[in-house]
C-alpha cells in the first residue's frame, strides 16, 4: 500500500519511477498472497476478469500488439516497448484485484499528503529555479516536471471522490487540492497539464449530473478522435491560423501539426497492419518512410507522433485502431455501472487522459500506464468507501 501511495513523490525524484513502484507494488501483494495461502482465489480472479467482455477485448489487442512484432523492422525496439506498457498494466490487473479491496483509510490520507507535499516540492523548485535538483547534480530543465504533474493529474479524481464520500467537508478539500495543483501546473511548462486539469474540472461535474450522456459524448469523442487521427495534420494545419500559432507558441503547435503530418503519411502507405508494435522511435529509417514524401521524412525521426491515437494507426493500422476502440467503449461501459461518486471520477480520469495523450508523449510510455494504472486502482477503493459512509 505504501509504495502505490509513493508514487506521486517517486515521480517527482525520477520522472519514469511510476512503472516501478506499481511493479514493485503488485510484487509485494503478490508475495502476500502466497503468503496468506490465497494463490488460487487470486488466479480464479484473473481468470474471472479476463473472461469478461472487457477483459477478453484487451485480451485480443494484447495479441494483436505481440502478433504485429513479427512485421516490424526493428523487433527489438518492438520487444522493449511492448515490455515498458504491457508490463504495468498486468501489474494493475493485480493490485485492482488484491490491493484495491483492502486500501485503507489511512492510506488514502498517506497518499493525500503525498500528493500534497509533491505539488508544494514541485512549486518550490520551479521558483528556485530547479536548485535542489541542481545542487543533487539531477537533471535541472524546467520541463523535468511535466510528468510528475500529469501523475498528481490522474490521481485527483480519485481522491476527490474519497473526499467526497468519506467527509463532510470533503468539497471544501477537494477544492482546495484541485486549486493547489492548478497552482503547480500554472507556474510548470506543462501545458497538456494545464489542459487535462481543465477538462476534468469540467467533466467531472457533467459527469455528476449527466452520466448516461457524458458516457455517450466520451463514445462520440474517442470515436471521431480515432477516425480523423491520420488526417489529423492537414486538419490541423487548415484550422490552426498563423495568429493561433503565435498564442500557442510554447506549446509548439507547428512543430506538432508538422509531426501529425508526416505520421499521417506514413498510415496512408501502410494503412491495414501498421509498421508493427513500438515501431515509431525507428519510423525515419522504414520502408514505410521512404514513400513519405522527403520533406516529410524529417519529422519521423522525432521518435512518435505526439498522438496516441495516431500512434496505434501508424504501429498497428486500422486492425489495432478498431481494437483500441472495443477496449474503450466496454471500458464507458464498466465505468457507467459503477457507484455515482466512482463512476464521475472515472468519467474525470477519461476526460483528462484523453486530450494529454492525444497532444502529449507516446502511447506505449510506461510511466504513463503506470499512472494511469495507480490512479484507477485508488478509484476501486473509493468506490469501497462511499458505499460504507451511506
Amino acid at each position: 500500500m505504501v509504495t502505490l501511495a509513493l508514487i506521486p513523490a517517486g515521480m517527482v525524484i525520477a520522472n519514469r519511477s511510476s512503472a516501478t513502484l506499481i511493479v514493485l507494488s503488485a510484487i509485494f501483494a503478490l508475495a502476500a498472497t502466497g503468503i496468506e495461502g490465497r494463490a488460487r482465489p487470486l488466479w480464479r480472479d484473473i481468470v474471472s476478469a479476463m473472461t469478461s467482455p472487457i477483459g477478453l477485448a484487451a485480451l485480443i489487442f494484447f495479441l494483436w500488439c505481440a502478433v504485429s512484432i513479427s512485421w516490424s523492422e526493428f523487433k527489438l525496439v518492438s520487444l522493449r516497448s511492448f515490455g515498458e506498457f504491457w508490463v504495468p498494466i498486468g501489474a494493475t490487473l493485480v493490485l485492482g484485484l488484491t490491493l484495491a479491496p483492502r486500501l485503507t483509510r489511512r492510506m488514502f490520507l498517506v497518499l493525500t499528503a503525498v500528493y500534497v507535499v509533491s505539488c508544494l516540492d514541485i512549486a518550490l523548485e520551479l521558483a528556485t529555479h530547479r536548485s535542489l535538483r541542481a545542487w543533487a547534480g539531477a537533471r535541472s530543465d524546467p520541463f523535468i516536471f511535466n510528468r510528475p504533474i500529469l501523475t498528481l493529474l490522474m490521481m485527483t479524481p480519485p481522491l476527490v471522490a474519497w473526499l467526497l464520500g468519506s467527509s463532510r467537508r470533503g468539497l471544501l478539500y477537494a477544492l482546495g487540492l484541485t486549486a493547489l495543483l492548478g497552482f503547480t501546473a500554472m507556474r510548470s511548462e506543462s501545458d497538456a497539464a494545464a489542459l487535462g486539469l481543465i477538462i476534468v474540472c469540467l467533466a467531472f461535474p457533467l459527469a455528476w449530473f449527466f452520466p448516461r450522456m457524458t458516457c455517450i459524448l466520451a463514445a462520440l469523442a474517442f470515436m471521431i478522435a480515432m477516425a480523423v487521427s491520420p488526417l489529423i495534420g492537414q486538419i490541423s494545419s487548415q484550422v490552426i491560423t498563423p495568429e493561433m500559432h503565435k498564442k500557442i507558441a510554447t506549446g509548439h503547435s507547428k512543430e506538432r501539426v508538422a509531426l501529425w503530418s508526416s505520421f499521417g503519411s506514413a498510415v496512408r502507405e501502410d494503412p491495414i497492419l501498421g509498421g508493427g508494435f513500438g515501431v515509431s522511435p525507428k519510423m525515419a529509417e522504414t520502408t514505410v518512410a521512404s514513400k513519405v514524401p522527403r520533406k516529410e521524412r524529417k519529422m519521423l525521426a522525432i521518435g512518435h507522433p505526439h498522438n496516441a491515437a495516431l500512434q496505434i494507426w501508424v504501429e498497428l493500422g486500422a486492425v489495432g485502431a478498431v481494437l483500441a476502440l472495443a477496449v474503450v467503449f466496454l471500458t464507458l461501459r464498466a465505468v457507467a455501472r459503477h457507484p455515482h461518486l466512482v463512476r464521475s471520477a472515472s468519467l474525470g480520469i477519461i476526460a483528462g487522459a484523453a486530450p494529454v495523450a492525444l497532444v502529449g508523449h507516446g502511447a506505449w510510455q510506461g510511466w504513463w500506464a503506470a499512472s494511469l494504472g495507480a490512479a484507477m486502482i485508488w478509484t476501486l477503493a473509493a468506490a469501497r468507501f462511499q458505499t460504507e459512509s451511506r
